[in-house]
């Protein structure tokens, strides 16, 4: 295998495996919804692109919303072992979780995968 090859395939992967977290945290969503009265910062999954993270990451369900208003960023928990930066960039960082943003092919497929878009999975 290529390294242009290899590459390609980690940008798949990264893509695949941020897009099944998100699906997860869109029904995490809902809970966290019906608890916001008592609980107003809700625990949703780390949306980092390593498919063995456990982590969890506290937001509220408007920091989360703002996140989601774009198919190609995801929040990952606040340390740089969540980053992948040869496919995606981080645009903010807050003390209890960062946004990274996809970049490239793992962008281009993460837009196609977001289950809130015209062209989305869901």
């Amino acid at each position: 295998m290529t390294v242009s090859e290899e590459s390609r395939d980690r940008e798949v992967r990264a893509a695949q495996n941020q897009s099944l977290f998100r699906e997860i945290n869109e029904r995490v969503k809902d809970l966290n919804e019906g608890f916001s009265l008592v609980l107003p910062i809700g625990e949703w999954v780390c949306e980092c692109a390593d498919e063995t993270c456990t982590e969890r990451v506290s937001m509220s369900a408007q920091e989360y919303e703002a996140i989601r208003s774009d198919g190609v960023r995801f929040f990952v928990a606040s340390s740089q072992e969540h980053v992948w930066p040869d496919v995606e960039v981080v645009t903010k960082r807050y003390d209890r979780y960062w946004v990274v943003e996809k970049v490239g092919h793992s962008g281009e497929m993460a837009r196609g995968a977001d289950p809130r878009s015209d062209h989305g999975s869901a």
